[in-house]
């Protein structure tokens, strides 16, 4: 900066001899390189990057472009983003041999900042970005770390990330004293909460892990106030409120660790590990109550802050349905999975529990259960498939269901039921006899009632009843598949009487062969007996029933019977 010198003229009388001429005035440079530079390092310390890289490219200016104030000029642009670019010209400098410790310090700065980005793409390569960072950084700080004060925070992060707890610690001690803004202070309790689990672990260790752990805590409070009560910080804050949870849990204060874990979600549900959390927050009778108590308690802050119509808290919901679930409390469980498949149908399995949780509730709500299995399967064939396979228990559940619903004589309910328990399996003979036999009643039933309007007719039950034991006899070809399949045919479709005739013989055939060997699977060998006897008496009743319109036919035609 000049100094500008005003001069103030005066009235003065004439002279003859000429006046002596002034001496012009020296320009005073208040702005030096070296004050440029530690302005702009000031500037970039407390995050104003443009103000940083513009006094940088002054400093630059003036000094001729030499690199000791060109490596500035990189820094700020890395910090402005323009990492690439940036990092190539960093790279051109390295191998040309200029720089020294200045350039050691860019790259260290440019791969941490690459991590960071690698990390949030979740890529693989972000651990040798982090290395590479760690490695660099150590030794240019061990050098002369004054020089870069801005250098301990991504030493301390890239530390951490490598597992060099010793490094991170020192580090971030460092950082501290440079700055006690939010982020730092946020990475303080990491840091801080890592080193003092790992210390807990050893008893000769454990006072002073402790001792980490509750400074940890206490950064992690002094960071949630620095970031303020700021909906762009909803991120960062739920971090901090994870990491003063898990340090409560070390610390063995689960109560206030419930606390802390309620703000995160109220801030950033999607941040949560909710099912580390739920084993976390277990009561000491091993129940999820403190776990629920904490979800309901997050989910309200979330609304409150968020309102009702954001989708980020379906996670939270689904979560806080299956600890309700877990603890026997249906209705609300029901009410959570609902509200978060709404907000989310990629949750298609809330379907499986409701429907559980209806099962669970008693007969009245079979059907309601029945329905909600439909719309899982219907949401998403493949996960309602591998929910249903993942245990026998899972595989009982729709089956006990089934027969509970036909037991009711819901049997509309029961035929919906038995065609999505195929959408599971479709190659047990089982559950296609179990569609046939669904399917028919639900036809007798729909006939009887003589609806108007029904959704589905009579015929179309025993239709689909007819295709469904000619699946099963495709599978496995068993007596009680024949019987009831002619029996579609005889009293249902009331047509191809000579095909259900050779169905009950075959069905007697068979059903006779099995009694010979006596090889039966378990629970079968009744089971044949009555389709042996049901064959037997079904075709009698058939070829009677054709025998009197034969007589009747006759009759019609000639009175007598003859030609």
């Amino acid at each position: 900066m000049l100094l500008q010198l005003t001069l103030l003229a005066t009235c003065a009388p004439l002279v003859t001899a000429p006046l002596p001429p002034l001496a012009a005035a020296p320009a005073l440079v208040v702005d030096d390189v070296a004050d440029l530079l530690r302005r702009g390092k000031a500037e970039l310390l407390a995050g104003n990057v443009e103000a940083a890289l513009a006094t940088f490219r002054e400093a630059n200016d003036r000094n001729g472009g030499d690199v000791d104030t060109e490596v500035w000029v990189l820094r700020a642009r890395i910090a402005k983003g323009e990492l690439d670019a940036a990092f190539d010209r960093v790279i051109e400098l390295e191998s040309e041999g200029r720089g020294g410790v200045d350039v050691q310090y860019l790259i260290g700065i440019a791969r941490y900042e690459f991590g960071r980005r690698l990390e949030l793409q979740s890529s693989p390569q972000a651990g040798g970005a982090y290395q590479e960072a760690a490695a660099y950084l150590k030794e240019v700080m061990e050098k002369g770390g004054d020089a870069y004060p801005d250098a301990w925070l991504p030493l301390a992060a890239s530390s951490r990330w490598m597992g060099d707890t010793e490094t991170a610690s020192s580090a971030i001690d460092r950082a501290l004293e440079v700055s006690r803004d939010g982020a730092t202070l946020a990475l303080a309790a990491k840091i801080r909460i890592a080193r003092g689990a790992a210390l807990m672990g050893d008893e000769t260790t454990r006072a002073a892990g402790a001792r980490a752990i509750e400074q940890g805590v206490r950064d992690a409070q002094e960071a949630a106030k620095a970031l303020g009560n700021k909906k762009e910080t909803a991120q960062q804050q739920a971090d901090v409120y994870l990491q003063w949870g898990v340090g409560l849990l070390f610390l063995e204060k689960k109560g206030e660790a419930a606390t802390a874990y309620s703000t995160a979600m109220g801030w950033d549900p999607t941040q949560v590990d909710f099912g580390q959390l739920f084993s976390s927050l277990a009561d000491k009778d091993g129940t999820a109550a403190p776990f629920v108590d904490a979800l309901k308690a997050g989910a309200a802050a979330f609304e409150k802050r968020w309102g009702k119509n954001l989708s980020s808290d379906a996670g939270l919901l689904w979560w806080l349905g299956y600890g309700q679930y877990s603890l026997g409390r249906y209705e609300p469980a029901i009410a959570s999975f609902e509200r978060a498949v709404s907000k989310f149908p990629a949750y298609s399995n809330a379907h499986w529990y409701i429907g559980l949780s209806q099962y669970f509730r008693g007969k009245e709500f079979d059907i309601e259960a029945g329905r909600a299995f439909r719309r899982y399967a219907d949401a998403d064939a493949v996960s309602f498939a591998q929910m249903v396979n993942s245990s026998p228990q899972n595989k009982a559940y729709p089956g006990r269901l089934l027969f509970r619903l036909w037991d009711s004589q819901k049997f509309v309910a029961s035929a919906d039921l038995a065609e999505v328990r195929l959408v599971a399996d479709r190659s047990d003979p089982l559950l296609w006899n179990d569609v046939g036999l669904m399917s028919r009643d639900a036809g007798d039933f729909v006939r009887r009632s003589k609806a108007k309007d029904p959704k589905t007719t009579p015929m179309e039950y025993y239709e689909r009843a007819w295709e469904a034991y000619q699946k099963a006899l495709e599978l496995d070809r068993k007596p009680q598949y024949l019987n009831d399949g002619a029996v579609i045919l005889h009293y249902g479709l009331q047509r191809s009487p000579e095909l259900a005739i050779a169905m009950y013989d075959e069905a007697e055939e068979l059903a006779l062969e099995m009694q010979a060997k006596g090889e039966f699977a378990e629970g079968e060998e009744e089971i044949v007996k009555i389709a042996l006897r049901d064959a037997r008496n079904n075709r009698k009743l058939l070829k009677r029933a054709l025998e009197r319109q034969k007589e009747k036919q006759g009759g019609e035609d000639g009175g007598d019977g003859r030609p």
